[in-house]
C-alpha cells in the first residue's frame, strides 16, 4: 500500500501528528483520476525517488486558517534539496539582523561586506560596501526570484556554520544539516566563516562587526544513504557515485512546515516561532510571489525568462503570463537530476488556495554531472499535470468561508 497519511492539524500547531493511515486519500484519489499522466511515475516512484506533501486549507468565519496534509513517501528517499536551503536561510538571516538592530542600526538595507575569501568565489567582490548588490535585501531578493547562489554565501558567513544549524534545529526543523556555501570550498573551508561588516548605505559608515569564526563540529547526515548514482563524470573521467554526506540537507517535511509558517505565520508555536517583524514576512511575501517581468532591479529579459522559469507547478499561458489572479509564492531546487519545488498556489478570483510540495530524481542514467536529465520530458510535466489537477480538485470544492487574501504588493524598486 502506498505510503499516504492524512494528518490532520491545528490551529497554531504544525506538529506531525501520528502516521496513521486513512482511506480518504485526497491525494492519491487525484492522482488516480489520471493514470495516463502519473502512472508512469507512480509504478516506479522508487526510481524516481518521488515525495509529495498537499496540504488543503480551511477558513472559520474569522479568515483563521485550518489545515489538512497528506503525504506520499515524505522522507522516505534520499534526496538532494540544492537551493531549497535558502528558504531556510532567509528567515534565520533576517531574524539575525533584526536581533541586533536595537544594539546596532543595522537592518536588510545596510551594505553586508565579507572580509577575505575564504574559498575562491570570485563573485563576492561585488558585495561592496554602498553597493546597489551589497545589500542582504538585494541577496534575498535574488535568491528568492532567481535562487541566486552567490547571493546566499555572504548570508552564510553572517550566520555562520554553527548558528545557522543549531537555530534550525531550536526552530523544529530538526532535520537541516548546514554544511557548504554554494561555491568551491573544501569542509574544512565551509567550517570557517568570514568576517561580517555592516556599513550604512548613505554616508559609507561602519556600523557592526562581526569577527570570523570557525565550527569544530563538522555537521554531517547521519542515518541516511546519501551515496546517488552508479558514478560521477569529473571532466572526462569517470568518479565513484557521489555521496553527498557532506552537503547541505533539509527534509521535504521540513520545508513544507516552513513554507506553511513563512506564509501563514499564525500557524507557528510559540516554542518553534521565527521571531520576525511584520515588515519581513511583507518583503519575502513580495519576492517568493513575484514573477520576473515585474522585478526592476537587476532588470530580466523576460522574453526568456517566463513567468513559469522558477516556478514549476506553473502551466503558463501561450504569450509565458501566469493565468489572471494566479500567484504562486515558492521556492525551487534543481541539480544532479533532483527537482524540488515547495509553493503556496492562490487563485484571488476564484478564492483558492492549497499548499503543494514535490521532490523526484530524473536520472536515467544515472551518472550525475553529465548534464543529461530528464527535467523537461519528465519532471516538469509531472509537477505542472499534478498542480493543475489539484487546482482543479480545489475549485470544485465547497467552503463554507472564502478566504480573505492579505493586500500583497509586487511594486519593485531599488533599494
Amino acid at each position: 500500500m502506498n505510503r499516504i497519511y492524512a494528518l490532520t492539524l491545528c490551529l497554531l500547531s504544525f506538529a506531525f501528528c501520528s502516521a496513521q493511515q486513512k482511506s480518504d486519500n485526497a491525494l492519491l484519489e487525484i492522482m488516480h483520476q489520471h493514470p495516463e499522466q502519473f502512472n508512469s511515475v507512480l509504478q516506479h516512484k522508487e526510481n524516481y525517488r518521488l515525495q509529495i506533501v498537499y496540504t488543503r486549507i480551511e477558513r472559520d468565519g474569522k479568515n483563521q486558517p485550518h489545515v489538512t496534509t497528506w503525504c506520499l513517501d515524505t522522507g522516505k528517499y534520499y534526496y538532494y534539496p540544492a537551493s531549497m536551503i535558502k528558504l531556510l536561510e532567509i528567515p534565520l538571516a533576517m531574524e539575525k539582523i533584526d536581533n541586533l538592530k536595537k544594539k546596532y542600526g543595522i537592518s536588510i538595507y545596510d551594505s553586508l561586506v565579507v572580509s577575505g575569501d575564504a574559498c575562491g568565489d570570485v563573485y563576492e567582490t561585488n558585495y561592496q560596501k554602498r553597493a546597489n548588490f551589497s545589500t542582504p535585501a538585494q541577496m534575498i531578493k535574488e535568491m528568492l526570484l532567481i535562487s541566486n547562489n552567490h547571493a546566499f554565501n555572504p548570508l552564510y558567513d553572517f550566520l555562520g556554520q554553527a548558528y545557522f544549524n543549531r537555530r534550525a534545529h531550536e526552530l523544529g526543523y530538526t532535520s537541516a544539516v548546514i554544511t557548504n556555501r554554494f561555491a568551491a570550498c573544501d569542509s574544512f573551508q565551509n567550517q570557517i566563516t568570514s568576517a561580517v561588516d555592516f556599513y550604512d548605505r548613505k554616508t559609507g559608515k561602519l556600523k557592526y562587526v562581526q569577527p570570523a569564526t570557525i565550527n569544530h563540529d563538522q555537521p554531517v547526515i547521519k542515518n541516511m544513504n546519501t551515496v546517488v548514482g552508479r558514478g560521477f563524470l569529473n571532466g572526462t573521467v569517470m568518479d565513484p557515485p557521489k555521496n553527498f554526506n557532506h552537503n547541505n540537507f533539509i527534509s521535504l517535511w521540513d520545508l513544507h512546515k516552513l513554507l506553511v509558517q513563512l506564509t501563514l505565520p499564525k500557524l507557528q508555536t510559540r516554542k518553534h516561532q521565527i521571531h520576525l517583524l511584520p515588515e519581513d514576512y511583507t518583503f519575502i511575501h513580495k519576492y517568493m510571489g513575484m514573477y520576473l517581468r515585474e522585478c526592476v532591479l537587476p532588470k530580466y529579459d523576460t522574453a526568456e525568462c517566463q513567468d513559469n522559469k522558477f516556478k514549476f507547478f506553473m502551466t503558463a499561458k501561450e504569450s509565458g503570463c501566469a493565468p489572471e489572479g494566479i500567484r504562486i509564492f515558492n521556492k525551487v531546487g534543481q541539480a544532479y537530476g533532483f527537482v524540488t519545488d515547495c509553493s503556496y498556489f492562490v487563485d484571488t478570483i476564484n478564492h483558492v488556495e492549497f499548499f503543494l510540495s514535490c521532490s523526484m530524481y530524473v536520472n536515467k542514467d544515472e551518472i550525475l554531472n553529465d548534464d543529461v536529465y530528464e527535467y523537461e520530458t519528465v519532471a516538469m510535466p509531472f509537477f505542472r499535470n499534478l498542480c493543475n489537477d489539484i487546482y482543479a480538485d480545489e475549485l470544485k470544492r465547497n467552503r463554507k468561508h472564502k478566504p480573505i487574501f492579505e493586500k500583497w504588493d509586487f511594486a519593485d524598486k531599488e533599494f
